[in-house]
């Protein structure tokens, strides 16, 4: 029997990290240290770091042509992502600048190139026979081509009995009206505690995420930080603290191997409980290091790190990903 799939869309781009004291002020310059080059984006990071967990994933994106293209496809494919459904395109590559504080917290600057176009449906379409989630990257909405392709993408899953997934960037949340109706055909719904407020006005995490919920979402996921997150669904609220053993390194997918975390412990059949606790443990080891998903765990690593935390419900959550572990331990 075929292990259900994930599908992924939204950017696949190089990232350039700096390290850096603090930002300049209009007009002036500040000293950079320890650049690191990785593969990134939002929708990569995501795919990679569910690749490495073991689930089945394919990504949809658009690259450039160039040198960094090749980073992004290596990456890719050491990851076993799917690529069937990338489209080379003429020009540079989506590139994004990543200035990493002394706290590892981290300032982007982004340039979305090729990411920003359409792709045509018969690239992706039979990919969506064998998916069972669709996962979107908010920065998709950001320009026509592709907000068109994600909206199709949403169509189509909806129509073929596919869950549908969204992890808001800050761009979509501050952008968008939630009246506009769409958001209650997502079943999945990741935003940051800012995307959160942004979306809904609301003053804390709890009634942010209930005003999601309230608007036909079927689980909405508030990513907290060192706060860990807060799960809404029609089980009721859970806050799940976050996992704190870890040093911040830097935070650059954060948000992305959450998502892929939780994805890939729901896909497997752990409970909204179960996938959060995965979610954070995935989380807390992405920012442990440099570049955004160079951290990324495999469900091995992640029984150890439970064992090692002597936390017992943590290795009840990872163990939710037994689905895919026989071929994580043998891939990976």
């Amino acid at each position: 029997m075929e292990q259900p799939s994930l599908l992924v869309y939204g950017d696949a781009s190089v990232d350039i990290s700096l390290r850096v004291n603090s930002l300049p002020a209009a007009g002036l310059d500040t000293a950079a240290r320890d650049p690191v080059v990785t593969a990134g984006g939002s929708a990569a990071n995501c795919a990679a770091t569910a690749a490495r967990l073991g689930a089945p994933v394919d990504l949809v994106a658009r690259v450039g042509d160039d040198l960094f293209s090749q980073i992004v496809m290596d990456d890719l494919a050491a990851h076993e992502v799917g690529t069937s459904a990338i489209q080379i395109t003429r020009g540079p590559s989506a590139l994004v600048i990543s200035l990493v504080h002394r706290d590892g917290q981290r300032t982007f600057v982004s340039c979305r190139g090729p990411a920003s176009g359409r792709i045509p449906a018969d690239a992706y379409l039979s990919l969506l026979d064998k998916a069972a989630v669709v996962h979107l990257s908010g920065y998709s909405f950001q320009d026509p081509g592709s907000r068109s392709t994600a909206l199709h993408l949403i169509d189509e899953a909806r129509r073929m009995g596919i869950g549908v997934s969204l992890d808001p960037s800050p761009l979509f949340a501050e952008g968008f009206d939630p009246s506009t109706g769409w958001l209650d055909r997502i079943d999945y719904l990741f935003p940051n505690l800012h995307e959160a407020t942004a979306l809904t006005g609301a003053s804390s995490p709890e009634d942010a995420a209930g005003a999601l919920h309230s608007l036909g979402i079927g689980t909405v996921v508030v990513t907290m930080g060192d706060r860990g997150c807060m799960v809404k669904s029609q089980h009721g609220l859970l806050h799940i603290p976050a996992v704190r053993e870890f040093p911040v390194v830097d935070t650059a997918g954060a948000g992305d191997g959450f998502a892929a975390g939780f994805l890939t412990a729901t896909l497997s059949g752990g409970s909204a409980h179960q996938a959060a606790r995965v979610a954070n443990l995935v989380a807390a080891r992405t920012i442990a290091h440099r570049g955004a998903h160079t951290g990324a765990p495999s469900v091995a690593e992640l029984l150890q790190l439970a064992d090692r935390l002597g936390h017992a419900g943590l290795r009840e959550a990872a163990q939710a990903l037994g689905t895919f572990s026989e071929r994580t331990a043998g891939g990976g």
